[in-house]
């Protein structure tokens, strides 16, 4: 019987617990118990700690002779989740199909099952035309087929997870009595032999999408497999979005290309964590309709979910609550708390798994953890009760790796603290507890971690012990926030060029471009795929017209060059400088060109694995860019300044919202990373500032959306914070009633920015902002104006060399203008050519402007600057100067009244008019003239500084 209990393959942990509640057994220490027993004053009583009871659900199943023909169905020792069926059934139909279902809901088997279907259908097929016995595998097995054997090829996110499920698929169809035969081919797969040998005898071969990226060069050696291959897998799809996704989604498009010339048309299967969009996601990232399934018929334990809000530092110090101030400001952090957590559980006979964000943290928890019961040496009495906690994450060796997965199902290990190389699928047996250091960004993710204990029926406890950060802060004060059924959507888009022509290249090495490439089922528009075949027919990279056949002609394997994580094939490779020993090699990865400007210039001073590291030297010039590092032991960190702008800003698109105006488009972002201070490890002192980095500007033509805020409310808002200052602030703006307002601005754009990733799956570091009282003078319609020309062309100028070139040209703009200008801010990609982050803001905006503003509001920080939990971001490159938390909470009200045409927020904040906004060019309309309104606005207007952006 093929029972593959505790495998992944069906997530067996709970296929066969359909209905026992006999197995809801007890944990070792529930949450009340957790908040009583911890080792600290306070604790218990403490209101920064809630824990939460979610209920179970009970399995709901689909006896397997409805869907499997009976060979299978008679081996299976569990009947199918009602998914699981669902899904084999729209396979059977010839769909496409996405299961975006929970963490152990068996969607392994589901394509395991699929593929053993066509092998049974490949062999029935083979008897009826008495092709004969075939391979019999040295005599082992049986009832093989004879002649091309379908294939399949399944694609996993991380090397760790491909070996796992490549045992659990070979054990499964051994238990099946199936000839099937699963082999892992990737960058760790031994060269010459091996390779060849799986090439052409495997069944299933199992990869990743850096490997399939570049296979696809070499695809006349995968004639054999290319030619039978009817199904392709993308296993935990919901983790293709951004950079990474959009070249995913592309390698597929080059995938499908190649395997057609070989005449195979594979279904798709891909599998997803729960997520807001899986059907338009998947639909993307394969250029192909998808059936969604989605109603989970697995069965889940109940759960006690404890929100663990660290206590102030001085609760430790002296027992005494803080002040509102440092309660939220200046917490113990969760780097230190978590490990503490881990330690007691387990302690309690708690197996527990510790999400941290980092190899170094994960590395670091265990010792924390380890030292938390030496120094509490008079509450743990016995040292070595549950004490065996390892770390685990992808810098260790495959075999350390599978050896501590060993230990943990099998019970040895106590706990581990595991980056996120854990929450993808990897089978370690049923963990009665998670804990994680931090909100890991996203619901889909949060539950993916938490799901690795309790598998199953079974009861769990899962903590999340919370950082300073404005995600985690929201969450555990918003705790329905976790419990909602809207999840973040998945972004992936193809609009950014320079990715496409980077895959154009490709695809054009790997068989030669021709019309059936342009339009429906092709690479892309006929409009689209011309231009980018003509600029690499100027650069020499291609050669021939679409009509008779367009071949590569660049440099060999155009592959290489593409880099999964960066817009542009632009990486610097990592370098020790010489006479330094190799054993101080930090083994960094590629550095794409953004992060080398800001935290790799000559001079940073950089931690990496618990080294410091001092950047000797960067190469900027030649063909393989590079950045030198030497170790250092110095008593500071270098802080790099960021300055940025925007130019040349055309709308493309724009819609109202009430009486305010959202506008998505594509601009120039200019960002400077132009100085840096030198800041002391102790006590956070600058020790020297201003020093000159060297970096040239960057550029980036990008994807941004933009809001403007009414006259009326801007006019209500400045006069209402007119009184507001900030001593230390050296600008134009210090002196002006505009500093409130403008402070109120620069908080909602921080504040919008921040909260994204609760609404929308996309990293915050992807993302910038700015925020300003002339949104005009970036606009590619101020510049058009400013030299007589009515093209709107973006990005042709030469960008300004240094923030105050930039500055001076924006405040050329701003005073040249005609009319009043709008005020608001933008959100824009971080990445050259844009990710889609910004168009999938514009049109959530609502929703992430309501988070924004119950963060601002809620936040018990009581300052008017706010605080790290609320709307301060260490990115900011105006050193978060000036904020005005009350100020954004109103902006953010009249947006939201707006929306939803509530008068009664609006009317009694905003000046009488006769019905009509303001109009910025001063014409009759809103506050006219000799209205004494519009008097006291004039006088406003008057201090209003021409440039101000944060």
């Amino acid at each position: 019987m093929a029972t593959n209990e505790g495998g992944d393959v069906g997530d067996e942990d709970g296929q066969g617990d359909q209905g026992n509640q006999d197995d809801q057994q007890a944990i070792p220490i529930t949450g009340e118990e957790l908040r009583e027993t911890f080792p600290r004053a306070g604790a218990r009583d403490s209101g920064d700690i809630s824990v939460l009871e979610l209920p179970g659900r009970e399995a709901a199943t689909v006896p397997n002779s409805n869907v499997l023909r009976p060979e299978l169905a008679e081996q299976l020792e569990h009947d199918l989740y009602a998914h699981q069926a669902e899904a084999l059934e729209a396979l059977e139909c010839g769909k496409n199909i996405c299961v975006a279902t929970s963490t152990a809901s068996g969607k392994t088997r589901i394509y395991a099952l699929q593929i053993a279907r066509h092998y049974l259908d490949a062999r029935e097929r083979a008897a009826e035309t008495g092709a004969g016995k075939g391979r019999q595998n040295g005599g082992e097995k049986t009832g093989a087929v004879s002649g091309p054997t379908p294939t399949a090829y399944i694609c996993y996110p991380t090397k760790a997870l491909s070996r796992d499920q490549e045992r659990e698929l070979n054990d499964f169809y051994d238990d099946l009595g199936l000839d099937i035969t699963v082999r892992v081919y990737d960058g760790d797969t031994e060269r010459g032999e091996t390779r060849r040998q799986i090439r052409e005898e495997a069944d299933i071969i199992i990869t990743n999408f850096a490997g399939v990226n570049t296979y696809l060069h070499d695809h006349d050696r995968w004639a054999r497999f290319f030619s039978a291959c009817d199904l392709v897998v993308i296993d935990e799809s919901h983790t293709y979005t951004g950079v990474h996704g959009m070249h995913v989604a592309w390698i597929i498009r080059r995938l499908k290309r190649v395997l057609a010339s070989y005449d195979a048309d594979p279904q798709f299967i891909l599998t997803s964590a729960t997520i807001g969009n899986p059907g338009a996601h998947s639909s993307t990232l394969i250029d192909d309709q998808v059936t969604v399934i989605d109603e989970d018929g697995s069965p889940t334990g109940p759960r006690e979910l404890v929100l663990w809000n660290p206590p102030p530092q001085s609760s430790e110090k002296d027992g005494d609550r803080a002040g509102a101030e440092d309660a939220v400001t200046d917490r113990v952090p969760a780097t230190v708390e978590a490990p503490r957590l881990l330690s007691h559980l387990t302690y309690h006979d708690a197996q527990t798994l510790l999400f941290t964000p980092s190899r170094k943290l994960a590395e670091l928890s265990v010792k924390r953890a380890a030292k938390h019961r030496r120094d509490r040496s008079r509450y743990y009495t016995n040292p070595d009760r549950g004490s065996a906690i390892e770390p685990y994450h992808a810098g260790h060796s495959r075999r350390n790796r599978h050896g501590t997965e060993h230990q943990l199902k099998t019970g040895v290990l106590d706990g581990v603290a595991s980056t996120n190389a854990l929450e993808l699928g990897i089978n370690v047996g049923e963990m009665d507890a998670t804990v994680q250091l931090g909100y890991p960004g996203q619901r889909q993710s949060f539950w993916q971690q938490i799901g690795r204990a309790g598998r199953g029926s079974k009861r769990a406890l899962s903590v999340l012990v919370a950082g300073h950060r404005t995600l985690d802060q929201y969450v555990v004060n918003n705790s329905e926030y976790l419990l909602e059924n809207d999840v973040e959507d998945a972004v992936v888009d193809t609009e950014n060029d320079a990715v496409f022509a980077q895959h154009l290249l490709c695809a054009a090495a790997e068989l030669a471009l021709d019309e059936s490439d342009a339009g429906a089922g092709g690479l892309a528009d006929r409009e689209r795929l011309e231009q980018a075949v003509e600029m690499w027919r100027r650069a020499g990279k291609l050669t021939g017209h679409l009509e008779t056949g367009v071949s590569y002609t660049g440099p060999p394997r155009p592959q290489r060059s593409i880099s999964l994580y960066a817009t542009t094939g632009e990486e610097y490779t990592v370098e020790l400088a010489d006479g330094v020993d190799e054993r101080h090699d930090p083994e960094m990865e590629p550095l794409a060109e953004e992060r080398v400007l800001r935290d790799f210039h000559e001079g940073a001073v950089r931690l990496h694995e618990g080294q410091q590291y001092e950047v000797c030297a960067v190469d900027h010039t030649t063909p393989r860019p590079s950045v030198t590092l030497r170790p250092t032991d110095v008593a500071y960190h270098t802080r790099t300044r960021t300055d940025v702008t925007v130019l040349d800003a055309v709308s493309e698109e724009s819609r109202e919202i009430g009486t305010f105006t959202l506008h998505f488009g594509r601009g120039r972002v200019l960002v400077y990373h132009d100085a840096y201070d030198e800041v002391a490890i102790h006590g956070g002192k600058k020790q020297a500032q201003q020093l000159p980095t060297g970096n040239p500007p960057l550029s980036m033509e990008t994807q941004l959306c933009w809001l403007e805020v009414p006259e009326r409310v801007e006019s209500t808002l400045v006069e209402r914070y007119r009184d507001f200052s900030v001593p230390e602030l050296d600008s134009d703006l210090a002196d002006t009633a505009h500093l409130g307002y403008a402070g109120g601005l620069h908080a909602a754009e921080h504040a919008t920015i921040g909260v994204a990733p609760l609404e929308l799956m996309v990293d915050k570091r992807d993302l910038g902002g700015l925020a300003t009282l002339s949104i005009d003078s970036h606009l590619a319609s101020a510049t058009a104006d400013e030299n007589g020309d009515d093209e709107t062309s973006v990005g042709e100028d030469p960008a300004p060399q240094n923030i105050a070139a930039a500055e001076a040209t924006v405040r050329e703009l701003a005073m040249g203008l005609e009319r009043k200008p709008a005020s608001g801010w933008f959100i824009y990609d971080g990445i050259d050519g844009g990710l889609g982050f910004s168009r999938a803001i514009y049109e959530n905006f609502e929703a992430v402007a309501r988070r924004a503003r119950d963060l601002i509001e809620n936040c018990d920080c009581g300052r008017i600057d706010g605080c790290p939990a609320c709307v301060m971001d260490d990115q900011c490159g105006n050193d978060n100067q000036p904020l005005h938390r009350g100020a954004a909470v109103d902006v953010l009200d009249h947006l939201l009244a707006s929306a939803s045409g509530d008068g009664s927020v609006l009317g009694s904040d905003l000046p009488i008019d006769d019905g009509e906004d303001g109009d910025r060019d001063g014409n009759e309309g809103g506050n006219g003239a000799g209205d004494e309104d519009e008097h006291e606005t004039g006088e406003v207007d008057d201090r209003r500084p021409p440039l101000f952006y944060a």
